[in-house]
């Protein structure tokens, strides 16, 4: 079972927290709540807990993976083949920082890779088999849904 520490509320109602992954992945997370939600905070303790349980070691690794490889592939597109070493300097120093979870139990991955991607942040949102549903690329500065600075990679 996973288990969230460090929780707390914001003025908005939010919360927070933080969570040990497999693969000594500790991250931040989020709970987002739309414009007028408002959850009980054993509600969103409970969607986040289901919504985060099945990221096992074996998804998170194939997730990272794919992030990687759609993430090159599209840096390179129309342009020369990307090396090895472009998907293994990528793969090492991609990071899991945080999730972020909606009341509908909608899971985004927020990733960073400080030198390749710096000042960017990935997002990865995933459907409810944990495959990639939108991966995106956004400065840090820029909320998730500000579609003006993030752009989608397809």
């Amino acid at each position: 079972m996973i288990e969230l520490t460090d929780i707390d509320l914001d003025d908005d109602g939010e919360l927070s927290a933080v969570v040990s992954l497999p693969g000594d992945r500790q991250v931040a997370v989020l709970f987002a709540l739309d414009d007028g939600e408002a959850l009980e905070t054993t509600e969103m303790l409970a969607t986040a807990q289901r919504a985060l349980t099945p990221l096992t070691a074996e998804p998170l690794d194939r997730l990272e993976a794919e992030i990687v490889r759609e993430l090159v592939d599209s840096e390179f597109e129309g342009d020369d083949e990307a090396s090895d070493d472009d998907y293994t300097e990528l793969a090492d120093e991609l990071e899991l920082q945080g999730a972020i979870v909606s009341s509908d139990a909608t899971l985004v991955l927020v990733y960073e890779a400080p030198t390749q991607y710096a000042g960017l942040v990935i997002y990865a949102q995933l459907d409810e088999g944990l495959e990639i549903e939108v991966l995106s690329v956004a400065d840090t500065d820029d909320e998730l849904d500000d579609d003006s600075a993030e752009e989608e990679v397809e």
